[in-house]
């Protein structure tokens, strides 16, 4: 079955605190589907916990790669939470809009997180997590582990300086999708996450719907965390198959001939 093939190859371009190498894959089996219906999928490779900037000049390395192995012209980019704001930055600051098909972003907070901004207040709590975690993902390849840098890019103040910043290319198609729980339900997960993002509201867990759009907006899905919309638990939501979303998301781009 060839109806995922685009003319462009993929890039999927995963969020924070993961890796493509690690050996939960971060993308659970989407990768493997979109591959098997004729799609070609590369995967991003930045750090877990790299600067917005940092993780973009990854990008731009990584892209130059594939471009240079396929003989493409361009990349389709599908990005999931802060990486998203790492494509942006890849297409508007480092210049990549020429070679950018299309930018398809799927729960990434463009509007910025009230929570973030509470957490990076607690300076102490910051002071204990953040050296953990980048001690952590710098032992599994990490390069730049930037814990506060990371999180800082993620308030409403500071997404609002990026965005005038990361303008919109009129080279590039651009969509979003966002996410939210309508409960925490049994998860463990779930309710810690709805926990650490209360003060935004209703959330995939980590982001608000209402924060996750940008460019021509797709909708929300309903009853999905913002681990299940890219399918990195590998479990199954009543009402969402996470592999039917991105074959009909890829089919989509291809019979838009991109």
């Amino acid at each position: 079955m060839t109806d995922c093939q685009t003319r462009y190859p993929l890039l999927l371009i995963h969020g924070l605190n993961c890796r493509d190498d690690w050996i939960f894959p971060y993308w659970g089996r989407v990768a493997d589907i979109l591959r098997a219906r004729g799609a070609s999928v590369y995967l991003s490779g930045q750090d877990a916990w790299g600067s917005v900037p940092g993780n973009a000049r990854a990008l731009l390395r990584r892209a130059g790669d594939i471009l240079a192995e396929t003989g493409g012209e361009k990349l389709n980019l599908i990005a999931h939470s802060k990486g998203g704001l790492e494509a942006r930055c890849l297409i508007s600051t480092l210049g990549f809009a020429p070679r950018a098909a299309s930018l398809t972003t799927i729960c990434t907070p463009h509007h910025g997180s009230r929570a973030a901004a509470e957490w990076l207040a607690r300076k102490r709590v910051c002071g204990l997590v953040g050296p953990r975690l980048e001690g952590f993902w710098r032992a599994r390849g990490d390069r730049n582990p930037d814990f506060l840098a990371a999180v800082a890019t993620l308030t409403p103040e500071a997404m609002a300086r990026f965005n005038a910043e990361n303008p919109d290319s009129p080279l590039v198609y651009c969509q979003s999708w966002g996410a939210r729980l309508d409960g925490p339900g049994w998860d463990p997960m779930d309710r810690f996450q709805l926990w650490l993002t209360r003060a935004d509201g209703p959330t995939d867990g980590l982001v608000s719907p209402e924060s996750a759009v940008w460019g021509r907006w797709r909708g929300t899905l309903e009853g999905v965390s913002h681990q299940d919309s890219v399918g990195g638990r590998r479990r199954k939501r009543p009402g969402f198959d996470v592999g039917e979303f991105y074959v009909r998301l890829v089919r989509e781009l291809a019979e838009m001939g991109f």
